[in-house]
């Protein structure tokens, strides 16, 4: 017998799904400061401009990689319980 008392957001497979979003949301907010932080050692002159590009670089790429990552988990996750994005 099911608990009539249990929503859908109560439900594993949607706890999960909001984890994942809640990982996904923090990974970004992560890439947001890790840039605004390498704008401003770049202005105080901390990096030349060439430091900073490549780094700038290697940073958006990285950020791409895991922000893809974590998309990909949402989406087989999705797949798997049959939930909407």
């Amino acid at each position: 017998m099911t608990n009539d008392l249990e929503t859908d957001e109560d439900r594993p497979e949607m706890v999960k799904l909001e984890q994942l979003k809640d990982e996904y949301r923090q990974a970004n907010k992560n890439h947001d400061w890790f840039r605004e932080n390498l704008e401003e050692e770049v202005a105080t002159g901390r990096y030349s401009e060439e430091e900073a590009d490549e780094m700038s670089v290697r940073l958006e790429e990285s950020g791409r990689e895991r922000l893809a990552e974590i998309q990909g988990r949402i989406e087989a996750h999705c797949r798997t319980y049959g939930l909407r994005l």
